[in-house]
């Protein structure tokens, strides 16, 4: 009980003095703290440098026009970023042909503010490619790293993807090389661009806006598995591959799953039927050892865990 009431203590305490800081700033006004820091440069300078955004400061302390200006700045830069990259992207649907998912907006300029958005966030600008029409040899003059393209059916998964000498870069690098948190998708080091090993990895971060292997979500519902071909495209020098989902699951993060290659047959039986018997669902995917199959890697919301889907080569 003491615990409880201690609780609520801390948060009532804590909220009354974020209060107080507040109060403190507004009666000073937002442009004091501003006010003083240019006082203590033209002090430690001794010059003239900072007499001038000292007396700006200064005149706009008590200036109520001028702080409510800069709240709708600041928020109006806020709400506009968390639009751009928290805002879902488009669906893309495996079919005979992909097919991306078009509004059909009529009005010229929403266009162009869209289109305008999308340029800000490379997962949209390649989301919208149909995997049919992508040159691979073209897009290395982008990224001389790229191995292949991937679209999931029903989810936005439809990306390049690149391969390097290690599983790091790409964490914190965009397709064009540039640091980024939200990485590229990117093939196991360890694994043949061509996909001729008994399993061939994928990573990407699961981002908030349903970008990178964001929408791998969308495969852990029952809409998924009900309404989806459950499907996977792989396109690389040699063609295009279709795969089927046969197993869908949450884990805590191993290297289990992560093997590439086996010592013979019934070792890898044994770990596809383990792949297999972890399913969430049952997709009635009989597997053998001569199976090929790729692995989908992703964190979970938490961060904790680990989001994995398997599918076999089917065609």
């Amino acid at each position: 009980m003491k615990k409880i009431i201690g609780f609520f203590k801390y948060i009532i305490d804590t909220t009354g003095l974020g209060f107080y800081y507040i109060c403190l700033l507004l009666s000073r006004g937002f442009f004091y703290y501003f006010y003083l820091i240019f006082s203590f440069l033209n002090k430690l300078f001794f010059g003239k440098l900072f007499k001038l955004p000292k007396k700006l400061f200064r005149s706009l302390q008590n200036n109520a026009m001028a702080s409510l200006t800069l709240i709708i700045v600041f928020c109006s830069v806020l709400f506009y970023n968390i639009y751009i990259y928290v805002s879902d992207s488009d669906t893309v649907y495996v079919a005979e042909k992909v097919q991306i998912e078009d509004n059909l907006i009529q009005e010229k300029d929403v266009e162009e503010v869209k289109e305008e958005k999308e340029s800000l966030n490379l997962f949209r600008q390649y989301g919208s490619r149909n995997i049919y029409d992508v040159n691979l040899n073209e897009l290395r003059n982008i990224n001389n790293d790229t191995v292949s393209w991937i679209t999931v059916d029903s989810t936005n998964i439809n990306y390049p993807v690149v391969k390097t000498v290690d599983n790091d870069f790409y964490l914190s690098h965009d397709y064009n090389k540039m640091n980024t948190i939200n990485g590229w998708i990117f093939m196991d080091f360890r694994n043949n661009p061509d996909m001729s090993d008994n399993n061939t990895i994928f990573y990407g971060h699961n981002l908030l806006n349903k970008t990178s292997f964001g929408s791998i979500a969308n495969m852990f519902t029952d809409k998924w598995y009900n309404n989806s071909n459950h499907k996977i495209m792989i396109k690389n020098d040699t063609g295009i591959y279709t795969y089927e989902v046969f197993s869908i699951y949450y884990i805590d993060p191993e290297i289990y799953y992560l093997q590439t290659s086996f010592y013979d047959d019934e070792s890898y039986m044994e770990f596809l039927n383990t792949l297999k018997g972890r399913s969430l669902y049952n997709y009635g995917v009989n597997l053998t050892s001569k199976d090929k199959i790729i692995t989908l890697s992703t964190c979970t919301d938490d961060n904790k865990g680990r989001k994995v889907v398997h599918a076999r080569l089917v065609q």
